[in-house]
């Protein structure tokens, strides 16, 4: 009887081990002095939609691809409820030549409840690290006296910071949780917009106009919010569905930063007075299916496939009529 008993409660800690070591687990937190690696490679397919920006960039309904997006996520168990993390994603589109860190977060989450009957409630807080790279992007006249922006890169050239919290429950096999978080930014001049297409309406003082400006940008307000479920089917499988809803702020210009000599600063910031409200934000709604083998118990590969349904303001260049992204993650905990 002794031996039955001990061999069921070495299988329990072994499938217990084996799950919480599961990095795909929506609710996984590294132990104590345990630090966690997750690097994704995807791989994007879109179609654009029919945007005013698309339309005056004879780019609507075109695809786009191959879009390139890796992914690098470390982390590190401060206690057996604290942690520390940081995440770093860049996007390469080479057909609209834009390239650059669509993410980038560095910050601590907080397990508040763990309870014995599966009960879990996290808090979080993130540096959204946006400010690290310049928004880039240029005027562009495609038809007399109209112009239409186009980014360069991904990044908003602004820092903020993200506050948000998760709820969730694991059963045996079965885990479910949803979270919701805001994301505040703090308008700056950390950009490059290239104006050059400006001098044709300038006249003789066009001459003056330099090739690049930086212009002040708002502060905005942001939330993402998702839901997800998961599933343990063996010691090694175990596969999940998720559910998320992001708001992305429309960009918006307070004033021109850079030096304007005397004759071009009324016209200058006449024109670019309707970019007060760059009618440029959008909506996404992200469904995403993994499934995940365990290598070793430190050691997991994990497939991923997601599509995005997303709407946007009439001068959006980032909605589309269709976009999926597939890609693998290898994930490690030391």
């Amino acid at each position: 009887m002794k031996k039955i008993l001990n061999i069921a409660v070495a299988t329990a800690a072994f499938a217990t081990s084996a799950v919480a070591a599961n990095m795909e687990n929506p609710l996984y937190l590294p132990s104590s002095g345990d630090v966690y690696s997750k690097t994704s490679i995807g791989l994007m397919y879109k179609i654009t939609d029919s945007t005013d920006n698309q339309i005056l960039r004879h780019h609507n309904g075109h695809a786009e691809f191959p879009i390139w997006r890796p992914v690098q996520e470390l982390g590190i168990g401060i206690t057996d409820r604290w942690a520390v993390h940081g995440v770093v994603g860049y996007t390469y589109d080479h057909d609209v030549k834009r390239k650059g860190f669509h993410l980038g977060r560095l910050g601590s989450t907080y397990r508040v409840i763990d309870s014995l009957d599966g009960y879990v409630w996290d808090i979080y807080g993130d540096l959204h690290m946006g400010g690290i790279e310049k928004m880039r992007g240029s005027l562009s006249m495609v038809e007399p006296g109209k112009f239409v922006f186009n980014y360069d890169n991904y990044s908003n050239g602004r820092w903020g910071a993200h506050l948000g919290t998760r709820f969730g429950r694991r059963w045996s096999n079965l885990t479910t949780s949803a979270f919701v978080e805001v994301l505040r930014t703090w308008g700056n001049h950390n950009n490059e917009i290239g104006v050059a297409a400006l001098r044709p309406l300038l006249g003789a003082a066009g001459a003056l106009l330099p090739d690049k400006l930086s212009v002040d940008i708002k502060s905005t307000w942001e939330v993402n919010a998702g839901a997800n479920a998961f599933y343990q089917m063996t010691d090694r499988w175990s596969g999940g569905l998720a559910f998320q809803y992001k708001y992305h702020a429309t960009n918006g210009l307070d004033s021109v930063h850079s030096y304007l000599a005397a004759p071009l600063q009324t016209p200058i910031n006449n024109m670019l007075e309707q970019y007060k409200d760059m009618e440029d934000h959008f909506n996404e709604y992200a469904l995403t299916f993994t499934l995940a083998y365990q290598l070793r118990d430190w050691a997991q590969v994990a497939w991923y496939i997601e599509d995005t349904y997303d709407t946007g303001a009439r001068l959006s260049a980032n909605t589309t009529d269709l976009k999926v992204e597939t890609g693998f993650r290898l994930n490690f905990v030391f």
